[in-house]
């Protein structure tokens, strides 16, 4: 099997009582531990939206930054969380960052079975989604954008009863291409900035709702996952 990228939307991390639920969070290491029969290793993002999205605070540096340490927080308890079931994994950071267990790109050990980015590109003004984009660049990986309370790609929000209503029932799209995504914005379930990268590269993405199942389903190879899939 092709070498996959592994999106982890940080919505689903906790709930709006508890940033952190170790249940959940238990039952997404244990789907990519199964995986792992499938596939030599795995890589992993993990984004931060249950601690802080960066943006809705205004957009600025700083706020970016506290963005990107959020998704650190859930790399963190996702490495624990493989731990404690016996799989080899390895949080990676941007160059300018420090974290206790956290190590660099160039320091990744070769027996490691899941890479954990985390922190993005240590820059401010790129989106985890961009991070994902970068890295399946650079590793030849499909990615499997593994989505909070979304299922795929819609011409409009399937559960706005309002656009409903005025636009009738929401279209499903099962293909659409990046190029696509890139330009329009009412298709904007990745980044712009990430479609664009992607746009030509041979690198495939697959939309799905982030359930354990799904995501165990999808690393094991199995094909009866409702999703869109982007080339």
């Amino acid at each position: 099997m092709k070498n996959v990228l592994l999106k982890l939307s940080g919505e689903a991390f906790g709930d709006k009582g508890n940033p952190f639920l170790p249940e959940v969070i238990r039952s997404y290491a244990k789907a990519i531990a199964d995986g792992l029969a499938h596939r030599p290793h795995i890589y992993a993002v993990c984004g931060g939206g249950n601690v802080c999205r960066g943006r809705s605070f205004g957009g600025n540096v700083l706020t970016d930054y506290a963005g990107m340490l959020a998704s650190v927080q859930n790399g963190l308890f996702l490495t624990i969380a493989l731990g404690d079931l016996g799989v080899r994994s390895q949080l990676v950071i941007p160059d300018n960052f420090t974290v206790p267990y956290g190590c660099h790109e160039y320091d990744i050990a070769p027996e490691t079975q899941v890479v954990i980015y985390a922190g993005g590109v240590g820059m401010p003004g790129h989106s985890t989604d961009y991070i994902c984009a970068v890295k399946a660049i650079e590793h030849s990986c499909d990615i499997y954008f593994a989505k909070h309370g979304c299922d795929g790609v819609y011409d409009h929000d399937p559960n706005n009863a309002e656009k409903n209503a005025l636009l009738g029932p929401a279209k499903f799209f099962p293909e659409i291409a990046f190029a696509e995504i890139a330009t329009n914005p009412n298709l904007g379930v990745i980044d712009k900035e990430a479609a664009e990268l992607l746009n030509g590269t041979g690198c495939s993405a697959y939309i799905f709702e982030l359930t354990a199942d799904n995501i165990r389903e999808m690393l094991c190879g199995n094909d009866g996952v409702h999703k869109t899939a982007l080339h």
